[in-house]
């Protein structure tokens, strides 16, 4: 009787196969692969709107663009094709402009570049168009306005059309191009007289107009500084070698 008893007690704890349904498991979201980056443009490449390929010709451009050529003094490079700097292409329902170079690689591909041992800033690294438009102006050289006020935008303060941006960190400067704050902060600045026009090198001195008894001689910045290198310090123009002689060509 003992061992039936336990006999029906190990039955009795044997687990019963289950009569419900298995639980289904819920299907699991497919993992959606992020999609990769765009690849980058090539640098001096701007989108363009669309033209077929077979429209992509230099002399088609200024059908659009006839302002480039307007100025006064217009580049020379403009009579070679606009090719000659930038190159486009048409694929894809997309039409892309790009520069032949960057910078003032770009610029070099015609221009010799100087190698003064004192080289201008801007031009040292590469800026040029900080002082020049590419294709025309109404100033000579292409500059981007007088002598005296493209030196100013960068080498005196409160100046019209230079707009600090601090929070990016730049500096709006003529024909709106950006400079560094930094690069701006570090172009010595000159202390000018309450007119504005008057003030260097020292108080009183003028900047600008005629050379008293120098019928052929108009003061500018460029007068007594040279636009982009030199050997001597403060860019002292060439044909002098002191601060005596660099006078000497107003003072006799």
């Amino acid at each position: 009787m003992a061992q039936s008893a336990q006999a029906a007690t190990q039955q009795s704890q044997i687990p019963k196969p289950s009569t419900e349904a298995p639980i289904q498991q819920a299907a699991q979201p497919a993992v959606q692969q992020p999609t990769p980056p765009a690849a980058p443009a090539a640098p001096g490449t701007k989108e363009h709107p669309f033209l077929e390929a077979n429209d992509l010709k230099p002399e088609n451009c200024v059908k659009c663009h006839a302002e480039v050529q307007k100025g006064k003094s217009v580049h020379t490079a403009l009579s070679s094709g606009c090719d000659t700097c930038h190159q486009a292409a048409s694929a894809n329902g997309k039409t892309t402009m790009t520069d032949t170079a960057t910078g003032g690689d770009l610029c070099a591909m015609c221009h010799e570049m100087e190698k003064g041992p004192v080289l201008h800033a801007p031009y040292k690294a590469g800026e040029c168009l900080a002082c020049h438009d590419p294709h025309s102006s109404d100033y000579p050289k292409e500059t981007l306005a007088r002598a005296n006020t493209l030196c100013f935008t960068c080498h005196a303060v409160n100046q019209p059309g230079v707009t600090v941006q601090g929070d990016m960190k730049t500096v709006s400067v003529l024909g709106g191009q950006t400079i560094s704050l930094e690069e701006y902060q570090k172009a010595i600045k000159i202390a000018l007289d309450r007119n504005g026009a008057t003030g260097h090198p020292v108080m009183g001195h003028p900047m600008s107009g005629k050379v008293p008894g120098k019928k052929d001689m108009t003061l500018s910045c460029l007068s007594c500084h040279a636009p982009h290198s030199s050997a001597l310090p403060n860019l002292m123009p060439p044909g002098v070698k002191t601060d005596v002689e660099l006078c000497g060509q107003c003072h006799d």
